[in-house]
């Protein structure tokens, strides 16, 4: 049975979990026992990392990566290099490997191979017969006689190219010359050289028990063998005369030929660096999922169930990691080469299988897919690992093989390419540049974070002798496939916790944005979602990056509230808490009375209150600790009648069947007059037009204390007719004021006005019964005749300017009093 993809997005898994939660927020009506069932399953799913963690993290960028960045060969000091011989690895004398201008040389420098050999002559013209051959002590001396010897057997170096020619002097000279010389010369085919003269010498000249004397003559002329061969050298004790000063003793004279002989030999230059730091691009495939047929894991890895027979294993799904590609499929036997292994490959597009099983040639690309499955066939062979690489890492080498290359023997010199000491190429030492690109996958290990590079090249020769250079040089190395995904990770945040809280405190605020982080965005950049099963218990929302819990007034019970924090890149953290709300019994509600509260001694006076009881259904009395204080609940009405002045404090109690709420009223009784006006009446029953009245305004104290300085004043609606002062007015005392006035000619109606107190100077007890109005008719003037009219008028025009004097004065009197003071109630 084909197994289904296994890359289910954590965004799935979620939302499983999501479903499990949404249905336990349907459920919280159910009766109370399942409602705590459900809060702690609530709390088991709390727990879980894939609820509280998201694993939803998505990808922020890809980036190529340079896996072998010292392959430009910048940094000398990051590659290990040197040269051995071929075989007892000592240090190369021709070889040598340096990281320098950007580039890695292996240099394979031979300079011309010489050899020197030593000839002696063999023929003594002079018969010097004991100086000839090799120095063996036997001597010939002199004091006078020349000394020859000639005949120098060359025969074994004519095939050889002469390069130097040396003479050897085995002689000596006991004595100090004062007078006396020693001459040493050479008669060859182009003539006679003289070569040395010793004179004046301080002592002893000892070439026999000392080094031989050595004189290179290699430029007196351009030496065939022949002419090595038949020179002739002359060593010649002069004398000056007289006593000798000392003699010639000579042992042997000969030749040192350096010649140019042919060679061969090996040395081998290497270098090797180390890249450490990212993940490889390989990914391990493992052997603990998928599905097995007669296979089973071993100690080695994996084998069949029965030994000499066939098994299979099936791999899960896998797919590439984000924005790229796999490359190959690699494994690895325990012992390679022992038995059989093949794999086969299966491609999945968009979750569906394209293409069965088939076999997968050796290091060849996988298929393009965006999944994929494998399947082990293997027999007799234990696999101890398969991957795939990722993006086909390869190695990319340029450089080229310059210089003379003489000698170098073409099929024994090669460079040697290594990727962790396994071979990835082997090349021949051939002149020319180059540019090799090889896939280097079946040489990295999953899980491991370094690689060596390593480069051998190695210098056979087999030459004439001749000088020669060979240098391998690399201009750059590449190890292309390596790949870095920066993710985007979950914010991470610190569990809220489960709440409990009592009806109407308000609410509580729980911290939330300053204990999350993002590996990407600042704090102001994270939103956050809220859910709430139980809307009409508590109101949920976020202020200045708090979770901010509104408690509903008078509401009480369960809610579970889901939090998700959800940064710019749409990863998500997720958490829910329970909120439970017990329920109170409050407390009478009494709004506050009046700071001061002015009343009148034994005067009943009601005062408004406000209260309320929302959660008690029974019953709900008051009472004051004043006996002339009672409460009316069903009016709402404090009801007082102080006996005495002064200050006076109540103490309201309102009372449920479990607590009470106080209030405390403050009084200041007052013992106050009370001003009223009785009457108003004239002093003629009948009023006419132009009639100079008066008109008498009748007070009454009926309050309980004395006015003084009481002010009455008298007007019509048109007009002031004048303000009277009363000195003092004691209770129950009725006093009277009379106020003077001319009727007008063209009235017929007057509504007289009388009001006392009317600037309110005087704190009465009540201040609403201080005015009263009289409306009166006025009769028409009747016109008897002109004398009596002249004289009337006359009489009335004088009492008219009177009174508009009086008047004139009055009012100029009220334009200057202050202004008149309001009681305040």
């Amino acid at each position: 049975m084909r197994q289904p993809p296994h890359w289910q997005t954590p965004h799935q898994v979620q939302g499983t979990l999501c479903f499990k939660k949404c249905h336990l927020v349907q459920d919280t009506m159910r009766p109370h026992s399942k409602v705590l069932f459900l809060v702690l399953m609530l709390l088991m799913f709390s727990a879980s990392p894939l609820l509280t963690a998201g694993q939803a993290r998505s990808v922020h960028s890809t980036a190529d990566v340079d896996l072998f960045p010292q392959g430009n060969f910048v940094d000398p000091s990051l590659w290990e290099t040197g040269a051995e011989t071929s075989f007892t690895q000592e240090e190369a004398s021709y070889s040598e490997t340096m990281v320098a201008d950007q580039r890695l040389t292996m240099l394979h420098t031979r300079p011309v191979h010489l050899d020197t050999l030593t000839v002696w002559s063999s023929t003594s013209p002079t018969d010097s017969n004991y100086s000839t051959g090799a120095p063996d002590g036997a001597s010939t001396w002199s004091t006078g006689p020349e000394i020859e010897l000639t005949d120098f057997d060359v025969s074994g170096l004519v095939n050889y190219p002469m390069v130097e020619v040396h003479m050897l002097g085995v002689f000596q000279i006991p004595n100090a010359l004062s007078e006396d010389t020693v001459r040493i010369s050479v008669e060859h085919g182009d003539g006679f050289d003289l070569l040395k003269t010793f004179a004046h010498t301080q002592g002893n000249v000892d070439y026999i028990n000392n080094s031989a004397y050595r004189l290179n003559i290699t430029g007196l002329m351009d030496w065939t063998w022949d002419d090595i061969a038949q020179m002739t050298f002359t060593l010649d004790y002069v004398s000056a005369g007289g006593v000798d000063d000392s003699r010639l003793v000579v042992d042997a004279v000969g030749l040192d030929i350096t010649v140019q002989t042919p060679w061969y030999g090996g040395e081998v230059a290497y270098a090797s660096s180390q890249f450490s730091g990212h993940e490889l691009p390989v990914m391990n495939i493992d052997f603990t999922g998928g599905s097995t047929d007669n296979m089973a894991l071993d100690d080695c890895g994996l084998k069949p169930t029965i030994e000499g027979t066939t098994g299979q294993w099936t791999s899960e799904t896998f797919t590439h990691p984000p924005e790229q590609t796999l490359g190959r499929m690699h494994h690895l036997v325990e012992d390679a080469g022992a038995g059989n292994v093949s794999i086969e490959i299966a491609v999945f597009e968009d979750e569906v299988m394209t293409s069965d099983f088939t076999v997968l040639q050796p290091n060849t690309l996988l298929p393009t897919g965006d999944a994929y499955q494998i399947r082990l066939t293997i027999t007799d062979a234990c696999v101890t690992a398969v991957w795939a690489d990722v993006n086909d890492p390869s190695l990319r080498l340029d450089g080229r093989v310059f210089g003379t290359n003489d000698g170098i023997d073409a099929e024994y010199s090669r460079w040697l390419v290594f990727v962790n000491d396994e071979l990835v190429s082997n090349e021949p030492m051939a002149l020319g540049t180059f540019t090799h690109e090889w896939p280097i996958g079946a040489y990295l290990r999953p899980g491991a974070s370094s690689f060596t590079v390593a480069m051998r090249a190695w210098f056979t020769w087999d030459s004439s002798g001749s000088a020669s250079h060979t240098a391998l040089e690399f201009t750059d190395l590449t190890v292309l496939g390596g790949y870095a995904i920066e993710w985007d990770e979950d914010p991470v945040c610190e569990s809220i916790g489960d709440q409990v809280l009592s009806e109407d405190n308000g609410g509580i605020i729980l911290p939330l944005i300053r204990r999350c982080s993002d590996d990407r965005a600042t704090n102001e950049d994270l939103q956050v979602q809220f859910t709430n099963t139980n809307p009409d218990l508590v109101a949920v929302d976020l202020a200045e990056g708090d979770v901010r819990l509104r408690l509903l007034p008078e509401a009480s019970g369960q809610a579970i509230i889901g939090v998700m924090v959800i940064d710019p890149a749409g990863n998500t953290w997720q958490d829910a808490f329970s909120l439970v709300v017990d329920a109170v019994d409050d407390p009478p509600v009494v709004a506050e009375f009046q700071s001061l509260i002015p009343v009148e001694r034994e005067i009943e006076t009601v005062i408004n209150m406000t209260w309320s009881d929302l959660d008690s259904a029974g019953l709900v009395t008051a009472s004051t600790n004043r006996s002339w204080a009672t409460i009316d609940l069903a009016s709402s009405v404090l009801t007082v009648n102080p006996p005495s002045v002064g200050f006076q404090s109540i103490l309201v109690s309102v009372c449920d069947q479990t607590s009470c709420t106080e209030r405390e009223v403050d009084l200041e009784v007052m013992a106050l007059p009370d001003l009223t006006i009785e009457s108003i009446t004239f002093d003629k029953e009948e009023l006419t037009e132009g009639d100079i009245i008066s008109m008498r305004v009748l007070v009454r104290n009926q309050g309980q204390a004395d006015a003084t300085m009481v002010s009455v004043r008298c007007q019509t609606e048109d007009q002031l007719i004048g303000v009277q002062t009363i000195a003092i007015i004691q209770p129950g005392e009725l006093q009277s004021v009379m106020c003077d006035w001319q009727i007008p000619l063209d009235v017929r109606v007057v509504r007289f006005n009388a009001v006392v107190d009317r600037g309110l100077e005087i704190q009465e007890g009540d201040e609403d019964n201080n005015e009263m109005e009289e409306l009166v008719a006025i009769n028409e003037i009747v016109e008897e005749n002109a004398d009596s009219t002249e004289g009337v008028f006359s009489a009335q025009s004088t009492m008219v300017v009177v009174i508009l004097l009086a008047l004139g004065l009055l009012g100029l009197i009220a334009f200057m009093m202050p202004p008149k003071i309001k009681k305040i109630q």
